[in-house]
């Protein structure tokens, strides 16, 4: 599933876009929810709110704030998502490359520009690290997996702590442990209760790790053989306690 937000002041601009998106996106099988903002305040509103999406059309012409000012507040907050600028113009590239824009599309869009617009997009989120994405409290989120420092098991709720935020969600650390074997992060499970990103690991010995914020997690002791030949094959050198 990818989560697309469209934004444009322009009623009839948003709604043939949205066609345009859902009937390229039903064309080469991809499963995407679209969410349309009339204006930049509810956009960036969402995505402070929590609203993990993927890509996001930005209309750079609008009265009441321009494309430009909302995608540098839109990346205060998220630094990942695709941002691809709507313009009646061309002459916008020197001024947006501080948001870090994916594409342009120049207005009025047809269908090819936007088809090739969108595989590029596509192709882009799939060769990424990946992101883990869950519902909670009626809300979906999205989380860039090279961010994710542990995931932690509280009861019924498993906790994911990221250098900047923490989230929380019901769910099983198992499952959770076989939906991020699929990514090309490597994560090991040093206690019943733990799951650690080992790209954040800031130091290891034989009985615990420590995370990049400082963090000291147990390694349980059936555990740590397992874990000291783990690391034997990481890419990344650690620094060990003799």
């Amino acid at each position: 599933m990818f989560n697309i937000a469209i934004c444009d002041d322009d009623i009839q601009t948003t709604g043939q876009m949205e066609q345009l998106v859902q009937k390229i996106a039903k064309q080469h099988l991809v499963e995407v929810e679209i969410e349309v903002f009339c204006d930049s305040n509810s956009l960036v509103g969402a995505v402070k709110g929590g609203n993990g999406f993927d890509i996001i059309y930005l209309d750079i012409e609008m009265e009441k704030e321009d494309g430009i000012s909302a995608a540098k507040r839109i990346r205060q907050c998220d630094k990942n998502v695709l941002i691809i600028f709507v313009t009646n113009y061309e002459n916008y590239m020197r001024e947006s490359f501080a948001v870090r824009p994916f594409r342009y599309l120049v207005k009025p869009v047809n269908e090819h520009a936007m088809d090739e617009c969108f595989k590029a997009a596509y192709d882009d989120i799939s060769n990424d690290d990946s992101y883990f994405r869950y519902h909670y409290q009626r809300v979906s989120h999205r989380i860039p997996v090279r961010d994710i420092l542990y995931c932690e098991k509280n009861k019924r709720k498993v906790v994911i702590v990221t250098e900047n935020k923490t989230y929380e969600l019901y769910g099983k650390l198992n499952e959770i442990e076989e939906s991020l074997k699929t990514c090309k992060t490597s994560f090991l499970r040093v206690h019943q209760s733990f799951l650690v990103n080992y790209k954040h690991v800031r130091e290891q010995t034989y009985e615990f790790v420590v995370m990049d914020n400082g963090k000291k997690i147990p390694i349980s002791e059936c555990r740590r053989r397992v874990i000291s030949e783990q690391y034997c094959f990481m890419e990344v050198p650690f620094y060990v306690n003799g």
